[in-house]
Order: structure tokens, then C-alpha cells, then sequence
């Protein structure tokens, strides 16, 4: 193990352009429960109450449900765990160009990271359906609990929680973003994400293969590199792309094992500085 993390802090100091992709596994770290796991919120809510066309047509039916959901839940008391430090770090030193994340839960932020992709949302905000704006979730919470079930902005529009339900798209801004990081990355860490959610799923392997070309000759994304990205995997069991995509998968947690492979980039760094 300790071999193969020298190997992959070796790949991150020589990337032009690295890039982070994350999912729920940093975050459980963290006391929030993982959506499909054993504690995850779909076995005990059914997952078709967070689809957009049952907010739609119950906004207030679901802030009640909300309320209920959030008492228990998973994000007003998480904190950063020292993976989510060790990405930043990365950040502050230059290697890292940004985190695209399937989390909603703000911790990337939370622990100074700067350059952030959320693919999914961030529900530590809610959103008007009407104007745009953002509000805390908190702001949201309170005028529920105050009885105005739904919500509202100032202007009158519905507020939901800004996080990616079920039959909702990704945001555009977002996805094009995403897209176009994993065409011009030359490594990519995968760290704690089952790989089976797409279009998330789907960013290593254009990393890997460049398979979205086409999307570059239509002017959507920058002209991918012509050589694939290495694409190194942190996750505590292997996925998908153990066999097929990554050329380094380190079994682990990230919180113990990102902070590792920094100690090695520093070390690296400062060996070069000194020579």
C-alpha cells in the first residue's frame, strides 16, 4: 500500500491538470448517511416522494415531509473530515484544478476548497422555482416551521431545496463544467463513489477514453488532450472501474487515505525544491 500511494502522489505532482471527483463515500465519513446504503434515506422514505413532479404538484406536502427528514438527518452538524482537508490542500498547492462532487452536503467548501462542481446541488440551500434566487436552508426551514408550508421568496415563488431531485437535469452550468474537466484532465482521483450513478459514472470514463469527443467538434467543451488521463480510485471496495478504467485503485478510507498520499506529494514537492 505503502508503494502504490508513492506511485499515485508521484502521478499528482507530475499532472498538468488533476481533477476530483467525489461521492457519498468522503461524506459518510462525516455522520451523513450514504442515500443507497443500509442507514440511507431511501430505505426508509420512498425515493418517489423526492421526484420533481411530486414537489410540483405537493410543495407543501413536501417541505412537512422535509422538516421530518431533516430532524434526523445528515447535514446540520457535519463537519469536514481529513479527506475532505487533504483535496484542499491539494487545491492550495496547485495540483488540484477543481472537485466535481455528486455531494450535497457543502463540506468541500466547508474545508476551503474553492473550485467546486456540484453536480447534484447543495442542500444547504433552497431555491425559488420562479425567480432564481437563493436563500439558506435554514431561512426556508424557519418560515416552515412558521407554518408557511410552502416556503416563499420575496417574489412570491415557491422555494425548493437546491439539490437534484429524481426526473430533475443536471444543471447545465454544471454538467458542461464537469464535461469539460474530464476531456482536459490528464488524472483524475475518484474518491468514494460507487461509479453506477450516471452522467457522474460517466466522467471518468471520457477522462479515460475521450470518448465525448464529438461534444468538442460541436463547440460544446474545449478540444480534449490526445492522450488519456489516469484516473486513480479511492474507495473503500472496488466498483466498475477497478478493472475496466482505473490504473490505480487504493482500498481504503478517504479520510485516512488521501491524507497519505498529500504527506507524499509534500514530501516530493520539498525533496524537488531542495535539489
Amino acid at each position: 500500500m505503502r508503494e502504490l500511494v508513492k506511485r499515485v502522489a508521484e502521478e499528482l505532482v507530475s499532472s498538468d491538470h488533476a481533477v476530483a471527483l467525489t461521492g457519498a463515500g468522503i461524506s459518510t465519513e462525516s455522520g451523513i448517511p450514504d442515500f443507497r446504503g443500509p442507514r440511507g434515506l431511501w430505505k426508509k422514505y420512498d425515493p418517489r416522494l423526492f421526484t420533481y413532479s411530486n414537489f410540483v404538484r405537493d410543495p407543501g406536502g413536501f417541505w412537512r415531509l422535509w422538516l421530518e427528514v431533516r430532524r434526523e438527518a445528515f447535514l446540520a452538524d457535519a463537519t469536514p473530515n481529513p479527506g475532505h482537508a487533504a483535496l484542499a490542500k491539494l487545491e492550495q498547492m496547485g495540483i488540484l484544478k477543481c472537485i466535481i462532487t455528486q455531494n450535497v452536503d457543502g463540506l468541500h467548501q466547508k474545508a476551503g476548497s474553492q473550485n467546486v462542481i456540484e453536480f447534484h446541488g447543495n442542500l444547504r440551500y433552497a431555491k425559488c422555482l420562479s425567480c432564481g434566487t437563493r436563500v439558506s436552508i435554514e431561512a426556508a426551514e424557519e418560515a416552515a416551521l412558521r407554518g408557511e408550508l410552502p416556503p416563499r421568496c420575496g417574489c412570491g415563488g415557491v422555494l425548493k431545496p437546491d439539490a437534484v431531485f429524481f426526473e430533475e437535469q443536471i444543471p447545465q452550468e454544471a454538467l458542461r463544467a464537469a464535461l469539460e474537466h474530464a476531456l482536459v484532465c490528464d488524472l483524475m482521483l475518484v474518491v468514494g463513489t460507487s461509479a453506477v450513478v450516471y452522467p457522474a459514472a460517466l466522467l471518468p470514463r471520457v477522462a479515460k477514453e475521450r470518448s465525448t469527443g464529438f461534444l468538442w467538434m460541436m463547440g460544446v467543451v474545449s478540444k480534449p488532450r490526445d492522450k488519456p488521463a489516469k484516473v486513480v480510485e479511492v474507495n473503500l471496495e472496488p466498483t466498475p472501474l477497478t478493472d475496466s478504467v482505473a490504473d490505480y485503485t487504493i482500498l481504503g478510507r478517504a479520510g485516512e487515505m488521501l491524507p497519505k498520499i498529500v504527506e507524499e506529494v509534500e514530501r516530493i514537492v520539498g525533496s524537488r525544491r531542495g535539489s
